[in-house]
C-alpha cells in the first residue's frame, strides 16, 4: 500500500498518481476524501469502440482531477429511468494516468467495468456509498 509520504514524493516529483482517497482503508473515508473535490479533466460522453460507457438509461465516463491530493479518478455515472422515480449510481475508479482511463474506455463498456474490474473502486447508489473492499 502507498504511504502518504510516498503520495507526496510522487506528486513532488511531477508524476501522475490515482487519488489518495484509495490509500485509505475504508470506502467511505476514500469517499469522503474526494467526494466534492473532483475536477474533470476529460470528458469521454457515453460511447467509445460501440459499447456504452454507463450501466443503465444514460450517464457515461469522465476522467477527474482530485483538488486536495491532485490524483486521478475515472468516474462512471449511470441513470435509471424508473416509471416514478430515477435512480443514479457513480462508480469512482483510481487511474495512474489519462493514458490508463483511455486503455479502460476502450477495454470496457459500462457493465463490464463495474464487473470485470479487478482493482479498487468507490461505488455510490443514491447516496449509499459500497465498495469491493472493506
Amino acid at each position: 500500500m502507498t504511504t502518504d509520504k510516498e503520495t507526496d514524493r510522487k506528486h513532488k516529483a511531477g508524476q501522475e498518481r490515482h487519488c489518495a482517497g484509495f490509500d485509505l482503508a475504508m470506502a467511505k473515508e476514500a469517499y469522503e476524501h474526494f467526494r466534492g473535490e473532483l475536477e474533470e479533466v476529460k470528458n469521454y460522453g457515453d460511447m467509445c469502440n460501440g459499447h456504452t460507457m454507463h450501466t443503465w438509461d444514460d450517464g457515461g465516463r469522465t476522467l477527474c482531477r482530485c483538488r486536495k491530493c491532485g490524483g486521478l479518478v475515472l468516474v462512471q455515472s449511470s441513470q435509471y429511468h424508473g416509471d416514478e422515480s430515477n435512480d443514479y449510481y457513480t462508480d469512482y475508479f483510481p487511474v495512474d494516468s489519462a493514458q490508463e482511463a483511455e486503455q479502460l474506455n476502450e477495454q470496457y463498456g459500462g457493465f463490464a467495468i463495474e464487473t470485470e474490474w479487478q482493482g479498487k473502486k468507490v461505488m455510490v447508489s443514491n447516496g449509499y456509498v459500497c465498495t469491493n473492499y472493506r
